[in-house]
């Protein structure tokens, strides 16, 4: 390949597989700072499955609400919160006429949020994502890794590190906020914590 496809190849893959990732950590640990009650559940799933032993990958069968959060986490905050895709045959949308070929902005940030398809849509609540929950749930309510053909390559991969992450990490460290602060999250590239995440770590003993 050429010098520049090989740059933008590794761009994508720098921000696509690393930088989200790392996004999502950071809302998960904001999140579970503020929601003590989930963190409770979640260290008491940890202790119970793995005592003082680091997770394997098998054990993330046994950690089902350690996955759950992972996905509240991605509902609130997808670290790319939008995605273009091209409109393949002419529609309409809203009213609005799409003409074949018509880059369309999606942006799962909002429908997440949206009251349809979410009860209490900006409250935490890792239980929107039991099995019956998301069977229950309109399939497009819910794309953090975008959809369709196209859907991230790395969706699967995302989850699965992110819920080793969690349980790797949490199982030893209660992280909290340093201070009182109203974080607003930015877009740029993913999205952003402005003026980044202030934590302290604790230990978990």
């Amino acid at each position: 390949m050429s010098e520049s496809l090989l740059r933008d190849e590794s761009i994508t893959m720098f921000f696509a597989g690393h930088e989200t990732t790392a996004r999502t950590m950071t809302a998960t640990w904001a999140a579970l700072a503020a929601h003590p009650r989930v963190a409770a559940r979640l260290h008491a799933e940890l202790d119970d499955v793995l005592g003082d032993r680091t997770p394997t990958l098998d054990d993330l069968h046994h950690l089902p609400y350690t996955l759950r959060v992972v996905k509240e986490v991605l509902r609130l905050w997808p670290a790319a919160p939008v995605y273009v895709r091209d409109a393949v045959e002419d529609t309409e949308v809203g009213g609005y006429p799409v003409p074949e070929g018509t880059p369309v902005m999606l942006a799962p940030f909002w429908t997440h949020r949206h009251p349809d398809f979410w009860d209490d849509p900006e409250v935490f609540h890792p239980d929107r994502f039991t099995p019956e929950a998301e069977a229950a749930r309109h399939p497009q309510a819910y794309h953090p890794f975008a959809t369709g053909e196209r859907v991230c390559i790395g969706n699967h991969f995302s989850l699965l590190e992110s819920h080793l992450l969690l349980a790797v990490l949490a199982r030893r460290f209660a992280p909290r906020l340093a201070g009182e602060r109203h974080t607003r999250w930015v877009m740029q590239g993913t999205l952003t914590p402005e003026g980044g995440m202030p934590m302290r770590i604790a230990e978990r003993t």
